[in-house]
């Protein structure tokens, strides 16, 4: 059965009170209580819970105004919505009407389905604010026994305002290794590692300052100076009026996991290393170009802008450019002269080679060096191959390793070729801007050079 909610009519005139009244219980939705006066009114408010008053202004003793006033002053019943009754429809009783809390006005005579929804409409509001409330101190109430629970289980720790170290438990000080006469008052940046970029921690701020939660996994430095890694969940703590008084952070230690994943993704980029240089030593070069090509990679990625989970992939992924070339007969592969078209045309099959080769793999790392492999030599005027494809249709990944490749195959000794002077080399790739290669890509190579150059003189063998 529905709940019925209270409205109490307050009107000097009982046959005003009786319409309205008429009207709401026609709906089946209200109890309706009434009183005569403004006095009476704040007797009646005294006695149970009203969702809705309607009020009547001109009224001897009290009038609407005054009793409104009063109605809204007393945090017991400040939230309960107004609506004036009232013949008085000009323009400065209405504001008046607003002034002293009124949630609406309807003028008398007014009209019944007016007046229907218009206290549906209040009451329902009223009712979701009420709930509301019950649910943010209901929150508080089973927060306050989550964080005793969770202080037992986990690194926690507290904040004020501007993220100063307010209480520590002992596994924080374990996961720092600070103890916590030093921690007391200390600002939370004294754990950042420079290996966290700094926008990570705008976000963080942001998120939490909008009373929102914010989840993620931190690396940070512990007073030894080694570093841990773990999930940290921190909730901004509100007040009863949803005022932020401080925040709590839950942290699970993941320093063992990260490690190991850190030594499985080690291995893979070896590997990786390893098989690319298989490819090059097929071609008799030496396995430093594929070296060369994922660190070229890497710095034109970063400042192209790709975020640095990509600049990681692509590093990796890179060195695989050419492993195609492994099923390349050796007659073509390592033919010292020009190749014959017919010959070029089976050359250009290590792209799909390599394609096929590592597309059938659901893992990232192995789609990435999939997709490098299948589009270093697209261009980015759609002359490339093998599905001639152009611009921004080439992924960034195949468009940085195809000038990155390039570059230092123009730059090193072939068995086709001598090497160039970077000062030619640099010239081709530029008259080459827009044609094979993204311009920016060759804009931000030159910008670069001094420290490509560098690269290239470390691992020049």
């Amino acid at each position: 059965m529905t709940k019925k909610h209270n409205i109490l009519i307050v009107d000097d005139n009982a046959k005003n009170i009786q319409l309205a009244a008429n009207v709401l219980k026609s709906t089946d939705l209200y109890n309706i209580f009434f009183s005569t006066s403004g006095e009476k009114a704040i007797e009646q408010l005294k006695l149970r819970r009203y969702s809705l008053i309607l009020l009547d202004i001109n009224m001897p003793g009290l009038n609407g105004y005054e009793t409104a006033s009063i109605i809204k002053n007393d945090s017991n019943t400040a939230n309960i919505p107004i609506i004036f009754l009232s013949a008085n429809a000009n323009k400065d009783s209405i504001r008046k009407g607003f002034e002293h809390g009124a949630e609406d006005y309807i003028t008398k005579p007014f009209d019944e389905l007016e007046l229907i929804h218009r206290v549906k409409t209040h009451v329902e509001l009223f009712n979701a604010k009420e709930q509301l409330l019950q649910e943010v101190n209901e929150t508080r109430t089973l927060l306050e026994q989550y964080k005793i629970a969770v202080d037992a289980a986990a690194s926690v720790s507290k904040a004020d305002l501007s993220g100063d170290i307010t209480y520590v438990n002992d596994k924080f000080c374990a996961l720092t290794k600070y103890p916590r006469e030093e921690l007391i008052g200390k600002n939370h940046r004294i754990f950042r590692s420079p290996d966290v970029s700094n926008e990570i921690y705008k976000e963080m701020w942001e998120t939490i300052t909008n009373k929102k939660t914010w989840n993620g996994l931190v690396k940070n430095i512990a007073k030894d100076g080694s570093n841990y890694y773990f999930e940290s969940t921190i909730i901004p703590i509100v007040n009863y009026n949803n005022e932020i008084v401080e925040y709590i952070s839950i942290r699970t230690d993941i320093t063992k996991e990260m490690e190991l994943q850190n030594d499985i993704v080690a291995t893979q980029e070896e590997v990786l290393q390893t098989l690319g240089e298989l490819g090059e030593w097929r071609s008799k070069e030496t396995g430093d170009h594929v070296n060369r090509v994922s660190l070229f990679s890497e710095l034109l990625a970063r400042a192209h802008g790709c975020d640095e989970e990509n600049v990681a992939l692509l590093k990796m992924a890179s060195p695989m450019h050419d492993i195609g070339k492994v099923i390349i007969p050796d007659a073509i592969l390592l033919k010292p002269g020009k190749l014959s078209d017919e010959e070029f045309e089976l050359m250009k099959n290590h792209t799909t080679f390599g394609w096929e080769i590592f597309n059938k793999s659901k893992h990232q790392l192995l789609q990435a060096a999939a997709l490098i492999s299948y589009q270093h030599h697209e261009k980015w005027n759609g002359t490339g191959y093998p599905r001639g494809i152009s611009g921004e249709d080439i992924h960034v990944f195949g468009r940085i390793t195809a000038i990155a490749d390039v570059f230092d195959a123009l730059c090193h000794d072939r068995i086709y070729k001598k090497a160039w002077s970077v000062e030619d080399t640099l010239d081709f790739i530029k008259s080459q801007s827009g044609i094979a290669f993204e311009p920016e890509l060759v804009d931000l190579l030159i910008e670069n050079i001094d420290e490509i150059l560098k690269i290239k003189q470390k691992y020049n063998k």
